[in-house]
């Protein structure tokens, strides 16, 4: 996976795996950055975001919006939902 960011908070990623070119934003962005370097559950995505959500969101928001982010980066082919073990 390769990436260019732009001035306007805008990054372009290039998937290598299905040759697709997605444009996200800033926050996206970042959340992809941090989970192609660990797993992380959506508890630990917002105390690692904390700064980068507004201050007004409740914790329930959050989770909610950090959620929505997600699956729209695995629609993309981008990350992997991985499964605990049980």
């Amino acid at each position: 996976m390769a990436w260019r960011d732009w001035d306007d908070g805008l990054s372009a990623v290039y998937d290598d795996a299905s040759g697709d070119t997605h444009v996200l934003d800033a926050l996206a962005m970042e959340l992809l950055e941090l989970l192609m370097r660990q797993a992380l559950s959506i508890p630990e995505l917002a105390v690692e975001l904390a700064d980068a959500v507004p201050d007004d969101m409740d914790q329930a928001t959050v989770h909610s919006f950090l959620e929505r982010q997600l699956q729209s980066l695995l629609g993309l082919g981008l990350i992997e939902q991985l499964v605990a073990p049980a």
